[in-house]
Parts: structure tokens; sequence; C-alpha cells
């Protein structure tokens, strides 16, 4: 098996429970690019939200890739052109900035250019703290003062867990239909362009560097890894969901014990 490609979640996965890479990973995958191997990070937050692990991992310069909010774009890192986009507009916007409203749960709406907006002064505790780790400036306006030009990265629920346990019963079909949707977190729920999804776009990305299926290697350990772990030779975490269990090719130690390190110097070096 030769691995050309790396695509890997960052919390859970590529960091421990105290958000560092391990030495053991962090020197596993430097071998791997040094080696020739894209490492890819496949995330949720903004580009600004995980710079610290990409200059960490000297991955800012030359061609190296990111995928961010949870696969809407895949940007060069050095030159800041984005080489994928599956993002929203403003009809997007109006429709599920109201269906929030409507369900009493706090929204959010993130652009491209990593700006955080909602529409209700209440603003969310989780919205707050979402803007301050992933460095997004956060903007209040009305919904009547957004623009019509309003390019959407992706929509969330930012709230309590209950609130959002609550609201998705009432969830319209025709929502579902319309977005990929992903529960990232307790706090977060996610509405994505159909085709933004890690998966998805980490297999676009491939393709445009010649890369095939069955020469990534991807990892997780969440439920908006599902589609990464099938993208490529999937493996999961020891901390993983059964879901991710269930579809990868290969389990490995937990987050907190090297876990990607030790799948990185198996399968790659």
């Amino acid at each position: 098996m030769t691995i050309k490609m790396i695509a890997t979640d960052i919390d859970g996965t590529l960091v421990n429970d105290n958000k560092e890479i391990s030495p053991k990973t962090l020197a596993a995958l430097k071998a791997a690019r040094k080696k020739g191997v894209f490492v890819v990070l496949c995330t949720g937050r903004p580009v600004s939200g995980v710079k610290p692990y990409l200059e960490q991992l000297g991955l800012t310069q030359d061609e190296n890739y990111v995928i961010t909010y949870n696969g809407a774009l895949a940007t060069n890192i050095a030159s800041g052109q984005v080489v994928v986009s599956n993002t929203l507009d403003y009809s997007d916007f109006t429709k599920l900035d109201s269906l929030s409203h409507e369900l009493n749960v706090h929204g959010q709406a993130i652009q491209p250019s990593s700006d955080l907006y909602v529409t209700t002064p209440d603003i969310s505790y989780y919205t707050v703290l979402d803007s301050f780790y992933t460095k997004m400036p956060l903007h209040y306006r009305p919904q009547a003062q957004i623009p019509t030009e309003f390019p959407m990265a992706k929509y969330m629920w930012a709230d309590e867990p209950a609130a959002i346990d609550q609201a998705l019963p009432n969830l319209p079909t025709a929502i579902k239909e319309d977005y990929y949707t992903v529960r990232s977190e307790g706090w977060f729920f996610e509405f994505l362009h159909k085709d933004a999804h890690k998966g998805k776009t980490t297999l676009e990305l491939a393709n445009k560097l010649g890369i095939k299926p069955h020469e990534i290697l991807t990892a997780g350990d969440q439920q908006n890894d599902l589609t990464l772990i099938q993208a490529g030779f999937g493996v999961a975490m020891g901390n993983a969901i059964p879901e991710i269990k269930d579809l990868a090719q290969y389990v490995t130690a937990d987050n907190n014990h090297d876990g990607l390190g030790l799948a990185v110097e198996k399968f790659v070096l």
C-alpha cells in the first residue's frame, strides 16, 4: 500500500485532550511530509482556527492544503487560493436563520472570510466561545440588515445540547434533503451545501493532485468524520464513536496515546 495523502480530523484525532499534537504524532507526520506525502487537516474550523497546528507541522509554505468548515472549502495555505468550494448564499441564510428563530434555537452564520454573524442580540455562550477559540470576528446584525450578497461557508445552531435535542425533531424534511447536516458537537448542529463534507472535498482535492482514493489514509473519531473515513483507507481512533470504528479498515490507539502517529508509522513510513 502506497499512501500519498494523509487527511486527518483535528480534535480527538490529531490532538490529545489537551489540544496538543503529541511528539510521536508530530514526528510521524513531519516524516511523512518529508517523504512527499500530503498532510491535509480536515476541520470544522476556519483557517484562522487551525493556524497554530499548520505552523507546528510546517504546512504553511509550498504546496500544502487545508480543508475547512467541514468540507465547504479546500485552500492552498501559502497562497490562500480556494481550490474546492461548496458554499451557500443569501437565500440559504434567510431560510435557515428564520427556521432558527421559529424553533427557538440560537443560530450563527459563518462566511468564507471567517466572519461570524448572529441576528439576535441574545448571543449564545457557544457562539462567543466559537468566536474566541477560532479567532472569528463576531458581528450582530438584524436579519433585515444582512446584505443580499452574503456568501456562507455554513450555518450552525449553537446552543445548549438540550435546546438542539428539542429542535431536531421539528426539522423539516425539505431542509434535511436540501443540505448536508451534521451534529459536530453536542452544542453544534451544522447546515452545509449538499456537496460540502469532509469525504467529498478530500476526494476532490486528491483528484486535483493526481491522487487516487486507495492512496489516501484518512483518520477521524466523530460523526462529522463518517464521510472522511469512507474516502480512503480509514483509520478510526481508539476513542472514536462505534459508527466510525465499524466503517474503518483499522482501529488505532486513542488520541491520548499517539493513535494517529502509530497509524502513520505503520501504514505510511
